[in-house]
């Protein structure tokens, strides 16, 4: 293992006389055996959803790479009503999350979009200096008031779901020819029908979103914390040739309990080959705007 810097070495050992803090993972049996079952796989993970909000911090995400071994990489949500809302929030996080670390190592700095036409308002020469966009499909439609409908919220009811997945399907291949490198949580289903997976997920449906991921060359996530995608989409985009990546998705500064990477790894039998590298995809011809002033931040 390579030394530490000074800083980083008084730093660990202020950690340990005190406890480790909520932002490193705790350094369980479990947690040493499946870390040291993915190395002999070859597999070197990355976490490409660690929101900076909740107390996260660039630094804290260099430490928690540093403690675990696992690599960080941060993003924050741009688009209207979003933290990075125009060309000056969006330069000023690129700024200081690319600064290098204490040990002069530099984590990887990216975006996650909400709104659907971002690639025609994002300014061309910001969006080179990233090196990655997320995107999910929790965003689709609107509500009442004329907002953007948010999928996850438990007062969102869906009356016939059979038609409403098939204006699901059709947004989440439109999310899919966006310029975006990972498509966080696939297979995500509101809460309200998410009981209803096997029959809405048919294989036919899952095809679609698996062969256009893999046409783009677009990473499906796999996240922690989260039930979605199931086994049957996993083994289905595995045998597709589809490549994965890893996210944890916080609110916070506390780590997630990372089984479900674990546990998908030994499942589809991941090797270093199926796992992305994710790359910024080439901007469609557009205009360079800056978005509006938005609201108050989500």
């Amino acid at each position: 293992m390579r030394a530490l810097p000074l800083f980083l070495t008084c730093l660990s050992v202020a950690l340990l006389q005190a406890g480790e803090p909520p932002y490193l993972y705790p350094q369980t049996d479990a947690f040493k055996q499946d870390l040291a079952a993915a190395r002999l796989k070859g597999l070197s993970l990355t976490d490409y959803h660690i929101h900076i909000r909740g107390g996260m911090t660039l630094e804290k995400a260099g430490l928690r790479q540093e403690h675990s071994g696992i690599r960080s990489a941060v993003l924050e949500n741009f688009g209207r009503e979003w933290p990075l809302c125009d060309t000056p929030t969006l330069k000023a996080f690129i700024d200081l999350h690319s600064q290098p670390l204490p040990n002069g190592q530099r984590l990887p700095v990216g975006i996650q979009v909400n709104d659907r036409d971002w690639f025609k308002q994002i300014d061309q020469a910001q969006f080179q200096r990233l090196d990655y966009v997320l995107a999910d499909t929790m965003i689709m439609g609107v509500t009442g008031e004329g907002k953007p409908r948010r999928l996850w919220l438990p007062e969102v009811t869906i009356a016939d779901p059979e038609a409403w997945m098939q204006e699901y399907l059709a947004h989440n291949l439109r999310i899919l020819d966006e310029p975006i490198s990972i498509l966080a949580n696939p297979t995500y289903l509101p809460p309200c029908i998410a009981h209803l997976y096997d029959q809405l997920w048919t294989e036919a449906r899952m095809r679609q979103i698996i062969a256009k991921a893999v046409a783009k060359g677009v990473a499906l996530e796999i996240q922690a914390g989260s039930d979605f995608p199931k086994p049957d989409f996993l083994r289905l985009a595995k045998g597709m040739g589809a490549k994965f990546s890893f996210g944890t998705n916080n609110f916070d500064d506390k780590t997630k309990d990372l089984a479900r990477w674990f546990q998908a790894i030994a499942l589809l039998d991941l090797q270093p080959a199926d796992l992305a590298a994710p790359k910024l995809a080439t901007l469609p011809p557009a205009p360079t705007l800056d978005l509006p002033s938005a609201g108050p931040h989500n």
